[in-house]
């Protein structure tokens, strides 16, 4: 039909009679992100939390599967079920991930991040200062998440306000088949991240797939930034990038809406212009 229309070849992903052939008829249509263009991952974890293999483990799968750069971003503390890390802990855990880039070199750097819980009246897991000392921060809300929707809402802004928080991952908290996405209003999270310049977690685990493909494309239409994460808790799972990628090609992403196709100087200027 595209032929027959004299249209350009539109991409399997984009035909969802959702504009695109309007795109096509103007020349507007995306250079759709790939899985190359991803050259680094924003959540990990490892042993320290709930993770099942060492950080250096980590780092060296993601550096098969061709990532420059890796975020370690175990759980906080009151995560209990995932161990999450106290204080303590996590300035410990900087010595070993210092050690590991010593032994990987330059093929692959690290980041000391964390993955701090939002808690139920939407205060951080970790206070600011503590916050402030690490290379990125990524916060999810992982309990509670049956709040009403002007609560839960809320509580997610407050978040999303923190200038230290600089990702939000898995934002509906839904885990298909098994658990329902969270009541928020989808439309203020998005008017707030774009806001306040943080970027929202499209989650390539085949389990989330969070956000999905209408709201990744919503969520650019508004100037959010987004970032593609796998959400690697064993080596294996950095090859779940590609469910990642295809759910932003649905949502008609290209590199420049995605931070972790930007090079590792770009990455970093922005964390710490975010402070």
């Amino acid at each position: 039909v595209y032929k027959t229309l004299g249209l350009p070849w539109i991409p399997p992903e984009l035909r969802e009679d959702r504009g695109e052939i309007e795109a096509a008829i103007e020349g507007a249509l995306p250079n759709l992100i790939t899985p190359e263009q991803v050259v680094g991952d924003l959540q990990s974890h490892s042993t320290w939390s709930d993770g099942k293999a060492s950080i250096l483990e980590m780092a060296q799968a993601a550096r098969e599967h061709g990532y420059e750069y890796l975020a370690i971003t175990d759980h906080s503390r009151s995560l209990g079920v995932a161990r999450g890390l106290t204080i303590e802990r996590l300035k410990e855990q900087r010595q070993e991930i210092a050690e590991a880039q010593r032994i990987l070199g330059d093929d692959i750097h690290l980041l000391h991040g964390t993955e701090v819980e939002v808690l139920a009246d939407g205060s951080l897991d970790f206070p600011d200062d503590v916050l402030a000392e690490q290379d990125i921060v990524v916060a999810s809300i992982h309990s509670s998440l049956r709040q009403p929707r002007e609560r839960i809402t809320e509580r997610m802004l407050a978040a999303i306000r923190n200038p230290h928080v600089d990702v939000i991952g898995h934002p509906s908290g839904r885990i298909i088949g098994r658990r329902d996405p969270s009541d928020l209003d989808m439309e203020r999270i998005f008017q707030a991240s774009a806001e306040a310049g943080v970027a929202l977690e499209i989650n390539a685990h085949p389990d989330r797939l969070d956000l999905k493909d209408v709201h990744a494309h919503r969520a650019m239409e508004l100037g959010c930034l987004l970032s593609i994460n796998t959400d690697a808790h064993r080596p294996e799972h950095f090859a779940v990038r590609i469910y990642g990628v295809a759910v932003a090609r649905r949502a008609w992403l290209t590199a420049e809406n995605v931070i972790n196709t930007w090079p590792l100087e770009r990455l970093r200027r922005w964390l710490k212009a975010r402070g």
